[in-house]
């Protein structure tokens, strides 16, 4: 797959996580978790704080979709690894009673997994 589209799709989903997580903060927290008010306000803020790290990747990998293919593969790499321990928190917080999460409140991130993986393993130039 080209590189350049797969790094598009990817930054795009990233900011427009962004500009969701910021928009929904307040909904989604009373829907994903079993908690208390302070504890809410707590996730609220959080979801804040998270923003612009998603809106910050997002936006490095749109700016750099066209670079060289040895340079793409390398940002592919990092979403790889970067990854894996998300996996982990993941697992956690859905198995967590404080939480109301399962498999498909991370459908888009398996998906994005998926695409980096493939697409560092079957690179296409940009």
């Amino acid at each position: 797959m080209k590189t350049k589209l797969t790094l598009t799709i990817i930054g795009t989903i990233m900011v427009l996580q962004a500009i969701l997580y910021s928009a929904f903060a307040s909904s989604s927290i009373d829907m994903m978790f079993n908690v208390g008010e302070e504890a809410a306000t707590l996730a609220v803020l959080f979801q804040y704080a998270i923003t612009p790290a998603f809106l910050m990747i997002g936006l490095m990998l749109l700016f750099l979709r066209d670079i060289a293919l040895e340079y793409a593969k390398k940002l592919l790499l990092a979403v790889i690894i970067a990854y894996i321990p998300l996996f982990l928190s993941f697992y956690m917080m859905a198995n967590s009673p404080l939480t109301q999460m399962g498999i498909s409140d991370f459908a888009i991130d398996i998906v994005m997994f998926g695409l980096a993986v493939f697409t560092y393993l079957k690179p296409k130039g940009a």
